[in-house]
């Protein structure tokens, strides 16, 4: 029965982190009404000098608050 508990709290806290994505924001846009962040999640080709390698491959809607709470460069996750 302990094996049992021990394993499903294992599993629980070990999965958990799977759900969340995370994305460098590499611009803010308001547009038609909706703040949307543009961001990209893969930064193997960056170089050094700049954590942001230009290319936004996701564009996630947020709301107003989110969107002021946040500057280009930062790192967002959610989700």
């Amino acid at each position: 029965m302990k094996k049992l508990l021990f394993l499903t709290t294992f599993l629980i806290f070990a999965c958990s982190d799977d759900d969340k994505n995370c994305f460098t924001i590499l611009d803010k846009v308001i547009s038609n009404g909706e703040f949307v962040f543009a961001g990209d999640s893969d930064l193997s080709n960056s170089d050094a000098d700049d954590p942001r390698n230009g290319y936004a491959d996701v564009n996630l809607v947020v709301s107003e608050e989110v969107f002021n709470s946040y500057n280009e460069g930062d790192d967002y996750c959610y989700e």
